[in-house]
Formats: C-alpha cells, sequence, structure tokens
C-alpha cells in the first residue's frame, strides 16, 4: 500500500520542516545557541505569519511581537535579533524585522 504525493493539508504539516535548510547554510555554525533556535522557530513561523517574510507597511513585527510569538523573554530575544542582523539573516524595516533567510 503505497502512500499519495499530494502535499500535507496545512493543518498537517510537520514542524520543523525548514530545518534541514536552515542547518546546512554556513552561517549556522557561526550563531550561538538562542539565535539558532530563534531562526528555526521563526521560518516555521513565517509560514502562518506572512508579515515575517513581507511586511506590509507599518506591520512590521517588533522585538515584543518577536517575543510573544516565541513565548520568550524579549531580553533574550533582542540579544538573539542582534545576531541574526549581523549575520544577515533578518533585516530591520522601518517599524520592526523581516526574516530574510528561511
Amino acid at each position: 500500500m503505497t502512500r499519495s504525493a499530494s502535499p500535507r493539508p496545512a493543518s498537517r504539516r510537520r514542524y520543523g520542516i525548514h530545518a534541514r535548510a536552515i542547518m546546512a547554510d554556513p552561517r549556522w555554525s557561526v550563531l550561538p545557541l538562542a539565535a539558532r533556535g530563534m531562526w528555526l522557530h521563526l521560518a516555521d513561523i513565517a509560514d502562518v505569519v506572512t508579515e515575517l517574510r513581507a511586511p506590509a507597511r507599518g506591520q512590521a513585527l517588533t522585538v515584543p511581537d518577536l517575543a510573544r510569538l516565541l513565548a520568550a523573554d524579549p531580553a533574550e530575544v533582542i540579544g538573539a535579533v542582534s545576531h541574526l542582523v549581523n549575520r544577515d539573516i533578518i533585516e530591520p524595516v522601518a517599524d520592526g524585522y523581516r526574516l530574510k533567510a528561511y
């Protein structure tokens, strides 16, 4: 018995689908642990929250928004964001941040 090759519905997609591509990126090995975790989680969240990849004017996610989505302490998010910005993984936009690498 074989399974059909049709894509999974949105409700059945597996968590961590971007992990293999992200971990193969050369920037992965130079990131601290908090920034690595944030990158993996943001890539998965960006599948649902489209403002993370392509924010409309005035709707980019701020540090408190990112902390809420990640269920993390905003102080820790600030540190991870700085590493991700330095490695060109996320970029600042006028009112928040945009995920560039996913």
